[in-house]
């Protein structure tokens, strides 16, 4: 019977561990027409959550901080 010394202490095995095995690029599923979509739509997805934020922090900071900065001064 092996105990956990023995295991490890043996080299590792070859390929690619096995929880991980899933984990893998499939170019040619990335090269097909359903992973070019899929690329394009997180590109697409990423640009979008970008400018919500842009935009949020835009109009956090000229509509609500000055509001802000307006009620200390009276």
């Amino acid at each position: 019977m092996l105990s956990a010394l023995d295991r490890r202490d043996r080299p590792p095995e070859e390929g690619a561990p096995a929880g991980l095995q899933g984990f893998a690029v499939d170019k040619t599923f990335l090269s097909s027409l359903k992973g070019i979509l899929l690329e394009t739509e997180l590109v697409f997805g990423i640009i979008l959550v970008s400018v919500f934020a842009y935009d949020a922090f835009k109009i956090y900071r000229t509509d609500i901080v000055p509001r802000a900065t307006q009620g200390d001064q009276q």
